[in-house]
């Protein structure tokens, strides 16, 4: 997977600016599980079964808490965070792309949790609004995923972790 690592809050305050109205958005695949190796505390969930595909638990606590924080500096939010494994940020279908543009409506600045092929995605379909990277593309992992509860709620190993890091500076 693509491992990403979250922008400080600060930086993406700077790059919101005065922005009134921003949309958050997270990608629950690898973006997700990258959270989960950064933030995850060993055997805590990344991704649980529900009705409707795979909640990426580790994304949903970050676009929660960055809603809360964009919010707290006046502006108007929104989020939204797609469920596993249909609606990965860089791969979306026709109908993933107009469900974006309308949740989207009306926004204008929106900042993307994913790697940076899911931001350069939501961008080109986004075009009228300000599209910012919340994580940046660092390189690439591979890890064991095991279950809790088999089939409902699924976790990293976290000692099975191994991250190749990029050699290029991936900041933009």
């Amino acid at each position: 997977m693509i491992y990403s690592e979250l922008r400080s809050d600060t930086d993406l305050l700077d790059d919101i600016g005065a922005a009134q109205k921003v949309f958050v958005m997270g990608c629950p695949v690898c973006a997700n599980m990258s959270l989960n190796i950064q933030k995850g505390a060993e055997g805590s969930p990344t991704l649980a079964l529900t009705p409707t595909g795979y909640k990426a638990v580790s994304m949903d606590g970050e676009v929660d808490r960055l809603t809360r924080l964009f919010a707290g500096n006046g502006a108007d939010v929104d989020s939204w965070v797609g469920k596993y494994p249909v609606v990965a940020l860089c791969v979306l279908d026709e109908s993933a792309r107009e469900k974006i543009q309308n949740r989207c409506q009306g926004f204008d600045t929106v900042v993307v949790l994913s790697c940076d092929a899911g931001k350069i995605s939501i961008e080109g379909i986004l075009a009228d609004s300000k599209t910012i990277a919340g994580m940046n593309a660092k390189g690439i992992a591979y890890a064991t995923i095991k279950s809790k509860m088999k089939f409902l709620k699924y976790y990293i190993d976290q000692d099975s972790v191994n991250i190749k890091r990029f050699t290029f500076d991936s900041e933009h």
